[in-house]
């Protein structure tokens, strides 16, 4: 996802649809469970727990996206991770297969976890496409921001050039369960591309002084022509 500085969540219109009760069917998972625990807990364990209440603002998460992975780095440089790579490789700048495996293992179990990679090994375990953006987003505000619903977008915003104007148009894509209040609702989806189009005029507002404008111009005309004959 540019992330807006702040963001707060406008939750869509819930569609029961498939992909809604397959999440719901992972959630209520044992294994799910003892997966979500771990990583919960190893946010603890290397120094950048989770706030007991989700996130809120997007800001926030940003902000301790940033600790967590400025932690990482200080964790590989730490003199205890360094021994360890020393003891594995040898310190030898090519290392064996053996060597190279171990010292993932290494990184897995000390380090923090890379938390994009463990969705993808859920998705997988769960036998949905790793790189499905729908579940990858799903997970993230499950563990970030408490959301518990796969939601299903009601409608789509599609860009499109007009190959004889060369100008950017833009269309609704509407589905079967796509309703009136859900446009209204998140008109901001439409505006905020919209704005983009060589037509955008902003706030479209009366001209409240047409009528004398158009006299006056009137009256210049014929000041001009008045001015021609002589």
């Amino acid at each position: 996802m540019a992330e807006p500085k702040k963001f707060k969540f406008k939750v869509a219109r819930r569609i029961y649809d498939r992909n809604y009760y397959k999440a719901q069917a992972m959630l209520h998972d044992p294994w799910f469970v003892e997966k979500a625990n771990w990583l919960t807990k190893r946010f603890a364990e290397v120094g950048c727990p989770l706030p007991k209440r989700p996130f809120k603002m997007y800001k926030d998460y940003l902000a301790w996206n940033d600790r967590y992975w400025k932690r990482h780095e200080e964790m590989e440089k730490s003199e205890k991770f360094l021994e360890a790579k020393q003891r594995i490789t040898g310190g030898k700048a090519i290392m064996s297969a053996e060597e190279f495996y171990a010292l993932e293992d290494f990184r897995k179990v000390f380090l923090p976890p890379i938390y994009g990679q463990i969705f993808k090994e859920i998705l997988e375990h769960f036998k949905i496409n790793r790189e499905d953006k729908g579940f990858n987003h799903f997970l993230e505000f499950y563990f970030f921001f408490g959301q518990k619903y796969y939601y299903t977008s009601p409608f789509s915003v599609i860009s499109k050039r007009n190959e004889e104007t060369n100008e950017m148009e833009l269309f609704l894509h509407i589905h079967g369960y796509t309703k009136k209040e859900d446009i209204v609702r998140h008109w901001n989806w439409v505006a905020a591309d919209q704005k983009y189009l060589k037509d955008f005029v902003g706030k479209n507002k009366a001209w409240k002084t047409f009528d004398r404008d158009i006299e006056i111009y009137g009256v210049y005309k014929q000041l001009n022509a008045l001015m021609g004959t002589r």
